[in-house]
Order: structure tokens, then C-alpha cells, then sequence
């Protein structure tokens, strides 16, 4: 496919937008999906004596969705929540609500499928009037028992959250704030990375999808060529400046008089929708930190001062410091493309970057 080609490809194309998905503690934590984690947290919620004081809210909520279904559980009061409640064959039940008369069997369901012996579950849990609830993401069509229904985990969660005003005034914040977070995490469970119209686009344009994502790896190896030539530049005709290839995010230009200071150019957030910037840091790193105190002696112009990162003195570093920062919006329209290694190379002489490069040098050289 030549260059006509591709612009003709996206000009009658809309290329659909993949959404990012909030991160939550669980992602964090790497625990997003696990059963067992998401089966405590529920049980930690479903019990009305807990510190959350949200009180009967997931018991209620339950229990609205359970009488929609046209299973009907009255007033549920006085019950212990058990998770992993032992059963006949050594099989166990996720999440189990239970008092003398009463109980909500729950099988909780993330990515496993749905093989669990239920008729077993239903008959081993002694109760007067009892529900089984099959708890996943996604609807399940057949739940091949007559006292189990199916329930998402979003649906859950929806009702929960509309009924959680009534609960605010003597919640714990704290624990507000973890349940808006699970229920983010549930979200970001329930919703698929790619809808099926994007599956449909992408067989559908495989060929001119796959062609453009080589343009764009020969653009970021155009980048990156481009900035390693810009410490070319610098350096002309007497050379102060190594280059130092860090994969595909940065370029480290060091000192060779001083080691431990250097330019960093990052490149990688020009990739980024709402980015689309080259940032030119002024770095120290090593024993360079030991007394930031020092700098301060060094007179640098109110020009310069501009760029200094004010927080440079106040705030603790481990193994480097930014010391000066400038970052760069390149549109789509902006010459410096055309020649990106002159364009850095010129922000660095221009915008006072290297004036500050060369007098931390010789202050750390002398």
C-alpha cells in the first residue's frame, strides 16, 4: 500500500476510539478477577455489623433484584454471611447467607464457566425458604435449576448504588471509597475491551490496519533517529555530550566531564492523544543529589530560573532529580517534523537549557 493509499484509507474511515479503563486498587494489586477476592468483598459488605456501617444496603439491594425474578424473600433479618461453606464431595458454596428459616445461596462467577453441581448446594443448605443466585458478568441464558436465578455483578452493584443515598449519613467514608472503587472494578470487568463493531472493522480493514501501524513504527524510528542526531548537533565540533540508547521512550545525553548530569529527551508521550509533546530535561542523578543546598550559589538568570523546577530543593529524591524541565507541543502543522533533530537542538541552545546544562557542569567539575 503506498502513501495514497493509506490517505485515502483513513480519509473514508473513521478509525474507532478504544476507551482506557480506570485503574482501581484490585488492577493495581493485580486481583481484578480473582473469585475468592471478590467473594470477601462481598461478604465483608453483606454483613450488617461490619465497620462499614452501610448495614442492610447489599442485603436489600440482593434481595429487590431476587423479588424481580418473581422469587419472593421477605424481610431478611439476623443472618451470618459465610464464604467457602462447606458442603457434600468436599464442594464448597462462594457466599452464603443464612439464618434458622432462611437463605441466599450465591455462586460467584467471574471467567470460569458455570459446572457447578447446584441441585447439591440447594439440597445440603437447610432452610425453610431458600434462593440460589448465580452471580456473573455476564447474563447466563441457562441456569439449568429451578430455585437458581441469574444476577450480574453489575446489576448487583447498579442497585447498590442507587440505593446508597439513603445509607451516606452514617456511612464510613473510608469504606465509601473502597466501594466505589470495587464498583469501578466491576465496571471495567463487565465491559469489553473491543466492542464486535471494532472486531468487525479491524477483519473487515486488517490489511490497511496492520500497513498504518508500520507507518507509525517507521515514524517512531524516524524519532528516535532524529533525536539521536540532535546530540550531533550539540556536541559540532567539540564534543561534551555522550549518547545513551534507552529503547523507546528517551535518549540520555551525559556530560562526559560529569557523569551524573544530563539531557533526557522523552519522546514516547508524542504518541499520546492528549499529549503529543517532546519534554527536554535537565537531570541529576547519583552523588550529584547529596547536598541540593549547593545549587543555589550557582547564578542563574532570571531566563534561566523560568525552566528550574521549583520543587527541586523541597522535594526528596531517591536516585535522580529533574532539575530543569521544558516541554514542546508539536501539531500537525509545525515545521519542526521536518527536522526534528534541529528543532531540539535549537530548543536546547535557545530556551536557556543548555546555559543551565554548562553552569551546573563546571559548578560540579570545579
Amino acid at each position: 500500500m503506498d502513501l495514497e493509499q493509506l490517505q485515502t484509507f483513513l480519509n473514508q474511515n473513521e478509525i474507532p476510539k478504544i476507551k482506557g479503563k480506570p485503574k482501581t486498587f484490585l488492577s493495581i494489586a493485580k486481583q481484578p478477577h480473582y473469585e475468592n477476592v471478590i467473594s470477601n468483598i462481598y461478604a465483608f459488605y453483606f454483613n450488617v455489623n461490619e465497620v462499614h456501617k452501610f448495614k442492610d444496603l447489599f442485603v436489600t439491594s440482593l434481595l429487590e433484584l431476587i423479588n424481580n425474578n418473581s422469587q419472593q424473600i421477605e424481610s431478611f433479618f439476623d443472618y451470618k454471611v459465610f464464604t467457602e461453606y462447606g458442603v457434600s464431595d468436599q464442594k464448597r458454596i462462594d457466599i452464603l447467607l443464612h439464618n434458622n428459616e432462611q437463605a441466599v445461596i450465591i455462586e460467584n462467577k467471574v471467567y470460569h464457566h458455570l459446572n457447578n453441581d447446584l441441585a447439591l448446594y440447594y439440597n445440603d443448605v437447610k432452610a425453610t425458604n431458600k434462593i440460589g443466585v448465580v452471580l456473573s458478568l455476564h447474563p447466563i441464558s441457562n441456569i439449568s435449576h429451578p430455585h437458581f436465578i441469574n444476577i450480574t455483578h453489575l446489576q448487583l452493584l447498579n442497585q447498590v448504588m442507587q440505593n446508597l443515598g439513603n445509607y451516606l449519613l452514617d456511612a464510613n467514608d473510608k469504606y465509601i471509597v473502597f466501594l466505589k472503587d470495587f464498583y469501578q472494578n466491576t465496571i471495567n470487568l463487565s465491559t469489553e475491551i473491543m466492542k464486535t463493531t471494532d472486531i468487525d472493522f479491524y477483519i473487515k480493514n486488517r490489511d490497511s490496519i496492520h500497513q498504518t501501524a508500520r507507518f507509525l513504527n517507521r515514524f517512531k524510528d524516524y524519532v528516535k533517529q532524529e533525536v539521536e542526531k540532535a546530540c550531533d548537533i550539540l556536541n559540532d565540533e567539540e564534543p561534551f555530550l555522550k549518547l545513551n540508547n534507552t529503547g523507546n521512550r528517551f535518549r540520555y545525553y551525559q556530560s562526559t566531564k560529569v557523569p551524573t548530569l544530563m539531557f533526557t529527551v522523552c519522546f514516547d508521550t508524542l504518541y499520546i492523544d492528549n499529549q503529543k509533546r517532546i519534554w527536554i530535561i535537565i537531570e541529576l542523578k547519583g552523588d550529584s543529589l547529596k547536598n541540593l543546598d549547593v545549587y543555589q550559589k550557582i547564578d542563574f538568570s532570571a531566563e534561566e530560573q523560568e525552566f528550574i523546577n521549583s520543587n527541586f530543593y523541597t522535594k526528596k529524591h531517591s536516585s535522580f532529580a529533574h532539575f530543569a524541565t521544558a516541554s514542546y507541543y508539536l501539531e500537525k502543522d509545525n515545521l519542526s517534523f521536518n527536522n526534528l533533530a534541529e528543532f531540539v537542538a535549537n530548543k536546547i541552545k535557545e530556551d536557556h537549557l543548555l546555559s543551565i546544562f554548562k553552569k551546573l557542569e563546571n559548578f560540579l567539575n570545579t
